[in-house]
This record gives structure tokens, sequence and C-alpha cells, in this order.
């Protein structure tokens, strides 16, 4: 139990180490917010579509905004480790590596939680649909789960490559494109008036990412730091 204990201290340490150094900065969620918010405001004057198409729309561009914002989060949350040998330190800290990936994984995660909980009064706004709704916010926490975990993973393989910032959306894109369709088809199935009962196959195919992503973090973390 003690063990546990001290696993679960040390991701909240790393967790809460990146808490800290974004409300000093206040650098990483402003940006992405603004980049979310182009491509929304952009989108609702380039296109002027009917009700029925607006809850596809609304769905579709609700994940892309939160996609490149959050890509744009994991960039700047790994470069942050490059800088005066930060990463150095999380590694000769005598922890189990799985924790320094859990506690990132978790900053992310709460990060681009924040920016799509924003959004969704803004979409809703903009586009005539209702997305205060409890189900798709437990859509939208579930699949930001999913490609935060991901974007972990790879942004942690890709840290010593030169061309890291344009590396890591190469590799996520297509790896979580199954989980954005998913999240997608739940979020317009929620808009159209579906249940989740009758969404479940998309719900679990998201979930089914998130547990894979997170395993593959506690098993690979550490070889790829390492590497």
């Amino acid at each position: 139990m003690t063990g546990v204990l001290a696993y679960l201290a040390a991701v909240w340490q790393v967790f809460r180490k990146d808490i800290q150094v974004e409300w000093r900065g206040r650098q990483g969620i402003p940006v992405m917010l603004v980049f979310a918010l182009m491509i929304v405001f952009l989108f609702n004057f380039a296109l002027q579509l009917s009700p029925d198409l607006q809850a596809g729309l609304a769905a579709g561009l609700l994940w892309v905004s939160l996609a490149f914002a959050s890509t744009l989060g994991l960039n700047r949350s790994i470069s942050l480790e490059r800088e005066n040998n930060a990463l150095d330190g999380l590694l000769l800290a005598p922890v189990d590596r799985s924790a320094v990936f859990f506690g990132k994984a978790l900053g992310n995660f709460c990060f681009t939680s924040l920016v799509g909980l924003l959004l969704l009064p803004i979409v809703s706004l903009f586009y005539q649909q209702n997305l205060l709704r409890l189900p798709l916010a437990a859509v939208l926490l579930l699949g930001v789960a999913a490609y935060t975990s991901l974007g972990t993973l790879l942004s942690a393989l890709s840290i010593q490559a030169r061309t890291r910032d344009i590396l890591l959306p190469v590799l996520l894109f297509p790896l979580a494109l199954p989980i954005l369709i998913a999240a997608v088809e739940a979020t317009r199935g929620l808009l159209s008036g579906q249940t989740l009962a009758e969404l479940s196959s998309w719900v679990y195919l998201i979930l089914a990412g998130a547990l894979l992503f997170n395993a593959a973090g506690l098993l690979f973390f550490e070889i790829i730091l390492e590497e």
C-alpha cells in the first residue's frame, strides 16, 4: 500500500509542477483557446448550412478544434522539459518512469478539457446547437483522455528529434484518427437526439482507446525515454 501511495504522490508532483508552470506563464491554455476559437469563428462565417447539417458540422469542428489546440499544448508541454535539462531532472528522480507519463498526461488532459468545456457554449451559440449536455460533456472528457494519453506518449517519442514540432502531428493524427472519428460520431448522434446507449459502440471504442494508450504509456514510456 505504501508503494501505491508513493507512486500516486509522484504522479501528483509531476502534475502539480505542470499546473504551476502553466499558472505562472499563462501561455499554453490562452494560445490553445485562441487557436480553437479561430477555427470555430472562421468556419461559422464561411459556411451557411441548414439546421440539419449544422449538427454534423458542429460536432466535426468541435473535435477538429480540440485536436489541433491539444497538439499545440502537447508540443509546448514537452518543449518545456527540454529547457534547462528539466527532463533529465525528472529522469533522475527515484520514481517509476510511468509516474512521469501519468503526471504529464493528466496535466495535458486538464488543459485540453478546460479548452473543450469553454468551447461548448461558444459552439452552441454560433451553430445553434445545444452542446451544454452532461452526456456530451462525458464524451468530450473521454475523448480528450484518449487523445492526450496518446499525444503524451508520442511527444516523449519525438522529444529528441530536431523536427519534433512537425514529427508529433505526423505521428499523432493518423494514430488518433479512429478515436476522433468515434468522438465525432458520438457527438453528432447526441446532437441528433440519440442516447448514449444507442451510441455505445462509439463510446466503447473511445474507452478502449483510452485504456490502450494508457497501458502503452505504463509499459513503454521508460523504454521510449531511454531511447
